[in-house]
């Protein structure tokens, strides 16, 4: 089965594709990660096609079954929510035209999954996916892991109980 994971964002939208065997029960491998980056300067909707196309491109070169994406939450910056909440609708869209399943969590509970820690730092997440997965190095980019973490967290939480 492979999973696509999304960081959303509209100037860098992180993404991951896991590739897990469940009724094997084998570690979970990265296929990719990397960045989705929108040119600053350009129109919000130009932008916004361009993360569609990117994302397109990604789920026709991976053909992953599920998206996984962090669900919005804001506290103070109504214009990040709002952005933010434009490159999940265009993830989601590609998601939906696509057929695969979506599931969302928080960065929360991604933290309190690997870490234990709801408010866990970023450094703390890259470690801990590095663990998770057995990696030999920290997955760089804080929006790529950022994306693999989100990707755990549904095979944490809920690939088992959905078999």
């Amino acid at each position: 089965m492979r999973i696509i994971g999304i960081d959303p964002g509209t100037a860098r939208m992180g993404y991951s594709i896991l590739e897990v065997m469940p009724r094997k029960k084998s570690q979970p491998k990265i296929l990719k990660t990397d960045v989705l980056i929108t040119p600053a300067g350009v129109d919000m909707h130009k932008r916004l096609h361009m993360l569609y196309d990117g994302i397109n491109e990604i789920v026709s070169a991976h053909s992953p079954e599920i998206m996984v994406i962090e669900k919005l939450f804001f506290n103070t910056n109504v214009k990040t929510a709002i952005t933010v909440g434009q490159a999940r609708g265009v993830a989601m869209l590609s998601a939906a035209q696509n057929g695969l399943s979506v599931y969302e969590y928080t960065a929360l509970e991604a933290k309190r999954l690997l870490t234990g820690y709801g408010r866990s730092s970023k450094k703390e997440m890259q470690v801990a996916v590095k663990d998770s997965l057995k990696l030999d190095s920290l997955v760089k980019s804080d929006d790529a892991n950022d994306a693999v973490a989100i990707a755990l967290c549904f095979i944490m939480k809920d690939m088992v109980r959905d078999l």
